[in-house]
């Protein structure tokens, strides 16, 4: 993405003037890395996100909205106890780098005058954002780096805050005597590896501009000087027309470049921005929280199946009870025939006729050595209706644990992850951190519903979704149904007494097999012909009297009713 010192130069210019002297009225962190200030300035009610997540670290004003969490984390805290009702000073560029700041101007408890600083560090993976006092002594920040991880960049409590060391001079600074040692080879390869605050395409355009050939023979003093002018021209960031092209977002429309990719223009910087970030971010924070809820459920079902194969493998030593049994009755039969210290008994098995060798321990009188056998066969019979309880058990969790990775894997990123968070905490799966204090309770998430024709249809996101809409939201004579053999969403259609019609009918099963890449099968009955799984989990039925249709998947947004 565009976030070379370039384009952060010309976000910073828009932010300080379009926040400079803007009340803090609140202020959220609706991610572990992300910060949300909402604020009043000239007239108007503004949200200026900062985030430092690796993938998307961004700076600018936004008209995205995100739930905030439960309870507060203690820097979303600090940052309220110091800066609500703080108004903005300035924003600008910090150390000729992408670090942007923003000094706030507030009021102590005591009611006396103090400044603060908030500091984005820009950088990608090393992108991070720190509070600090007037005198720049770090107050806390999102990450920390202590002395054993980073020497030349500590970011703890109390210490003063030090940039990040930059080892090329920024395109901001005098930069020109760095050209001047160029005289011949890749240019534009030489500039990104002597000269900060510029991107790769940026330097292409930058040269484009100067007329001068990425590849050069012989740098001459009149490249030197095109070529320094339009630093000029770029460090004073006048006429700017905010856009993205190819995925990026630059202060300024490049001309050469709208023949070979999509120039999309923006009013400002931040548009630009949230446009391009908004997306993205969304994409990035579902597939982090997915991955984790994904490894957890991963983990609880490798752990069910190693039960799974544990169950058989006691079943498997079950075989042999009988075996135990029969040596029991055949040393009372035969029980004249053993003489003490005997260590084996060779008879006849009655029950096959074939001859077998029983081992005795000669520590014992035959009567012992028959009750021992009986107590193996005994234990082994114990154990095996245990284990076969066990086993359907533990096969029945399995099942229900490939449900919840079926609702992970189709999970839509603005859907609430709590009601699986609270399945797999409830089966061992994750341990939640107890909240500390008085915490919101969260609202539930409504299920998918859809109105056709005058019918709604209703289906579930999760496990516990699938029972309440099929137990408490549908009557007996409404339609249920459901894929095939397999893991998914139920699906209910409210009849109200109405006979269905099929196209109906198929609409509802179109959206019971949406999950799915291709064509399935669903079962389809009356709602009072399903009923709960004995000793199930949630979700779970058994149903009888249906039939089966082939659906291709489609999820018919066209029908769904905006919540």
């Amino acid at each position: 993405m565009g976030s070379d010192l370039y384009a952060l130069s010309a976000l910073a210019q828009e932010l300080n003037t379009a926040l400079c002297g803007a009340r803090i009225d609140k202020i959220q962190q609706p991610e572990v890395d992300e910060l949300r200030f909402f604020m009043r300035a000239a007239g108007k009610n503004l949200c200026l996100v900062a985030s430092c997540n690796a993938s998307v670290p961004r700076l600018h004003i936004t008209s995205s909205k995100k739930q905030s969490p439960l309870s507060a984390p203690n820097f979303c805290m600090l940052l309220r106890k110091h800066l609500i009702n703080a108004s903005v000073d300035n924003v600008g560029i910090y150390n000729a780098d992408r670090i942007l700041y923003i000094k706030f101007n507030a009021k102590t408890e005591m009611r006396d005058d103090a400044v603060y600083y908030l500091f984005v560090e820009i950088m990608n993976r090393y992108s991070n954002i720190v509070f600090t006092d007037e005198s720049l002594n770090i107050l806390d920040a999102i990450k920390h780096l202590p002395l054993d991880m980073a020497r030349e960049h500590i970011v703890v409590r109390g210490v003063r805050y030090e940039p990040v060391p930059q080892p090329k001079i920024s395109y901001l600074n005098d930069c020109f005597s760095v050209l001047s040692t160029f005289e011949s080879g890749d240019l534009r390869k030489f500039i990104l590896s002597n000269i900060s605050g510029f991107s790769g395409t940026t330097v292409s355009e930058l040269l484009f501009r100067a007329q001068v050939d990425e590849q050069v023979s012989d740098f001459d003093d009149d490249m030197r000087t095109r070529l320094e002018k339009e630093i000029t021209a770029m460090r004073s960031l006048s006429g700017l027309s905010p856009c993205i092209i190819n995925g990026e977002v630059y202060p300024t429309v490049y001309k050469c470049l709208q023949s070979h990719y999509e120039v999309k223009s923006f009013d400002s910087m931040s548009e630009a921005y949230d446009a391009l970030n908004t997306d993205i971010d969304a994409g990035v924070r579902n597939r982090s929280r997915l991955k984790s809820l994904a490894t957890q459920a991963k983990r609880l079902h490798a752990r069910i199946e190693k039960n799974i194969a544990i169950d058989l493998e006691h079943l498997k030593e079950c075989e042999s009870m009988e075996k135990y049994r029969i040596f029991g009755e055949l040393i009372v039969s035969n029980i004249y025939k053993i003489q003490r210290g005997d260590t084996v008994l060779v008879c006849t098995n009655y029950y096959d006729g074939s001859e077998v060798s029983i081992p005795l321990d000669p520590r014992l009188s035959p009567s012992k050595n028959s009750a021992a056998y009986y107590n193996k066969y005994n234990k082994l019979k114990r154990t095996k209706e245990f284990v076969e309880k066990k086993l359907i058990a533990d096969r029945s969790l399995l099942s229900y644990v490939c449900s919840i990775e079926e609702e992970i894997a189709s999970l839509p990123f603005d859907a609430s992850t709590k009601p699986i968070e609270d399945e797999l905490a409830a089966l061992g799966g994750i341990k939640k951190k107890a909240a500390k204090g008085k915490v919101r309770k969260e609202q539930a998430e409504p299920p998918y519903i859809y109105l056709v024709e005058g019918f709604y249809i209703y289906r579930g996101k999760n496990n516990l979704q699938n029972d309440e809409i099929t137990f408490k939201l549908a009557s007996s004579n409404d339609m249920w149904l459901h894929l095939k053999n397999d893991h998914g969403a139920h699906t209910v259609i409210i009849t109200e007494g109405r006979s269905i019609p099929d196209r109906i009918l198929k609409i509802a099963g179109e959206i019971t097999a949406s999950t799915k890449q291709a064509s399935a099968d669903v079962d389809y009955t009356l709602r009072r012909n399903v009923k709960r799984q004995p000793n199930g989990h949630l979700g779970q039925v058994i149903y009888e009297n249906y039939k089966t249709m082939l659906s291709k998947p489609d999820a018919h947004t066209e029908f769904l009713i905006k919540k």
